[in-house]
């Protein structure tokens, strides 16, 4: 396995435009949130990434939504070196963010720091372990987006999420075909690995929930005193002789 920090910087993609299949990509990805927004609660939301600029989030009841990215939205910030105060989002949205970025690790450290407790945050990512996975294996490929980027598997995401405390409420497939192609071509197979491996999915999203850590308890220095007992043997005749009568 691949460490998840990587030494040369990658370039995001500014839109959906410069994705194979951007717009149907971005269709795709819409409609899984569109399941989602309503189910998003709090004051303050916060989308992440270039490609989070486009998507549609008016079915959200956070009405406060603010665009973050390195290269304009509404505000200019790293992805890992956010501007924003610790816990002060009730919910994160990152569209294929950790695929395009050097340390996606501390993406994440960074986006729990700014979430409040109980705050939901939901990734969208391309899974190697799928069809779009075959274009890593072609060198031609790797030199185009998304192969020219990095994909991690949905496990190894819900790994770093579980080690920050997190819990996964959702894992949803987004898209199946392997956008090496018309999403046209082989509808089958892709209806196919709908029903039958959802866990095989070209694109995924996770859904997880920031838990509230409890308190460790802290043992009291002082212990209650114990009865000195100078005579066990004469303690046991005592307890004996009560019991005779």
């Amino acid at each position: 396995m691949r460490p998840a920090y990587s030494f040369d910087s990658i370039t995001p993609p500014e839109n959906w435009r410069q994705l194979p299949w951007g717009e149907w990509l971005q269709q795709q990805v819409a409609a899984g949130l569109d399941n989602w927004w309503p189910r998003l609660f709090g004051y303050h939301l916060v989308k992440l990434g270039p490609l989070a600029v486009d998507l549609n989030s008016r079915l959200c009841s956070i009405r406060h939504q603010v665009a973050i990215h390195d290269t304009g939205g509404d505000a200019w910030g790293e992805m890992d070196d956010l501007p924003l105060r610790c816990r002060s989002v009730d919910a994160c949205i990152m569209p294929m963010v950790l695929d395009f970025h050097q340390d996606p690790h501390g993406v994440i450290r960074e986006a729990d720091r700014v979430l409040l407790e109980g705050g939901h945050l939901v990734i969208i990512g391309f899974n190697p372990v799928s069809p779009a996975g075959l274009g890593m294996l072609s060198p031609g490929c790797r030199k185009r987006y998304p192969w020219k980027g990095r994909m991690f598997t949905p496990s190894r995401v819900r790994d770093w999420l579980g080690v920050l405390g997190y819990q996964v409420v959702a894992q949803e497939p987004l898209a199946f075909s392997s956008l090496l192609w018309s999403p046209d071509r082989f509808l089958w197979p892709q209806q196919w690995m709908a029903q039958q491996t959802p866990s095989l999915a070209s694109v995924y999203m996770l859904v997880a929930r920031k838990m509230a850590v409890p308190m460790t308890p802290v043992r009291p220095r002082w212990r209650p005193r114990k009865r000195l007992v100078t005579s066990p043997a004469a303690v046991g005749r005592t307890v004996v002789n009560r019991r005779q009568r």
